[in-house]
């Protein structure tokens, strides 16, 4: 396995993650969206953000241990 090229892999994920989730969270911050927003598009947003967390974590994890 070429190490350097699934660190540049899994940083590159990692990196679009966290900008996936800064746009689900600046919906979530906008209290307009909140409030008018059906109950269940705000719970599917609040979703992508718990799974984006999830991965985020997840990710972090993996390349630690690629680095070491």
């Amino acid at each position: 396995m070429d190490v350097e090229a699934e660190l540049q892999k899994l940083k590159t994920e990692l990196t679009y993650t966290e900008g996936f989730l800064q746009s689900v969270l600046k919906k979530l911050s906008n209290e307009r969206f909140v409030q008018n927003a059906k109950p269940e598009i705000v719970e599917g947003e609040r979703k992508k953000q718990a799974d984006a967390e999830s991965k985020i974590a997840l990710l972090k994890e993996n390349i630690a241990a690629l680095e070491k």
